[in-house]
């Protein structure tokens, strides 16, 4: 009768119930951390990858852009809006190459500051380069700030993957000045 007795005891369950909901309160704050950790990572490791490939789309393939110069039949041509569509600004892709990892290695063995500290093993997974625009695929390692034993992560993989082209401003120029 007294173990029915103290089963049936009601003093002292309400502290079990704020000790769980403490417990996955903490638990909960653990994971928002590293998830927010991850997410600012990732927007960095991006931020660093865009640069690296705007750094590469700048190297102009002069061989390629002043072979289809045009002359004055297919200026008045685009005049009247019936002249060759433009393909883009080429790009000159072992430069670009060069550069977009010379963009990355900058950014990771520069000032602390300016990268993530948690970022480490950057490495470029593709570079793609096609001589009008450059997609580039970049992965790191993000040691998480609150690693939970029981969970078994102490770091994760990020990738970012970045695409851009050279453009030139729609209009009509004439030697450097837009007039239209």
């Amino acid at each position: 009768m007294e173990i029915k007795s103290r089963i049936k005891d009601e003093r002292g369950s309400i502290s079990i119930l704020v000790l769980a909901f403490f417990l996955i309160t903490i638990l909960l704050l653990i994971i928002i951390t590293d998830v927010a950790e991850v997410a600012i990572a990732k927007r960095s490791l991006t931020q660093a990858t865009e640069s690296a490939a705007q750094r590469g789309v700048r190297n102009l393939n002069k061989e390629a852009y002043y072979q289809g110069e045009f002359d004055a039949t297919t200026m008045a041509a685009n005049l009247f809006g019936v002249g060759p569509d433009d393909p883009g600004v080429p790009i000159d892709c072992n430069a670009a190459r060069s550069d977009v990892e010379q963009g990355l290695e900058d950014w990771v063995s520069g000032d602390r500051s300016l990268t993530r500290v948690e970022l480490s093993d950057l490495k470029i997974d593709e570079l793609y380069c096609d001589g009008f625009s450059i997609q580039v695929r970049v992965s790191a390692r993000v040691t998480l700030p609150l690693a939970v034993p029981l969970l078994g992560a102490q770091s994760m993989e990020i990738h970012s993957t970045v695409g851009t082209v050279n453009t030139r401003d729609q209009g009509f120029y004439l030697f450097g000045i837009r007039i239209l």
